[in-house]
Parts: structure tokens; sequence; C-alpha cells
């Protein structure tokens, strides 16, 4: 299972509700508009990532799931600007 990951520029942590078992805190970057959280695959999800190219999202709640986007910094990146201020980049 991927695991939520600190990265710079994270300003808020969400914590894992109490007495859930496979829910961890998750450190996430919060603007007005928008929420977003960094996550390390491990090397086995990694390897069928790469094999299939598929990436599938699970949002853990009853109703409608709200709007998401899943990609990488820089693609994530370009879409919270048009939103607000974006997270200081990590240096390279």
């Amino acid at each position: 299972m991927g695991s939520p990951q600190y990265f710079e520029g994270a300003n808020a942590i969400m914590h894992a509700p109490e007495g859930a078992e496979n829910v961890q805190d998750m450190f996430i970057f919060r603007n007005i508009h928008t929420c977003v959280s960094c996550w390390q695959l491990s090397p086995e999800e990694l390897a069928e990532v790469n094999r299939t190219g598929r990436v599938y999202l699970s949002v853990l709640m009853s109703g409608e799931q709200p709007p998401v986007f899943v990609g990488s910094e820089e693609a994530v990146r370009s879409v919270v600007v048009d939103f607000g201020p974006v997270w200081p980049r990590t240096p390279k």
C-alpha cells in the first residue's frame, strides 16, 4: 500500500481517525481551494505501475467521489497554481 510522505512545503497534518488500523497521519499542503498529499509506492507497487501504466484511487467516504487529481509533483503544481499559492519546490 502506498504510504503518505512528508514533503517540503507541507503546511498541515490530517490525522488518522482514532481506532483506524489501516490509516496513517498524512502531511498536506492546503490553500483555500485545494489539499495536496505526497505518496510513496513500495518497490512492488512501483513495478506494477511501471508494467501496467495504471494507478487506482480510493476515497473512503459515502456518496459521490469529490474531484481529485493524481500526478507527478510538476503536474499537480500546474493544476494547484490555478486555484491559489503552491508549496515551495523541493531542492534538487
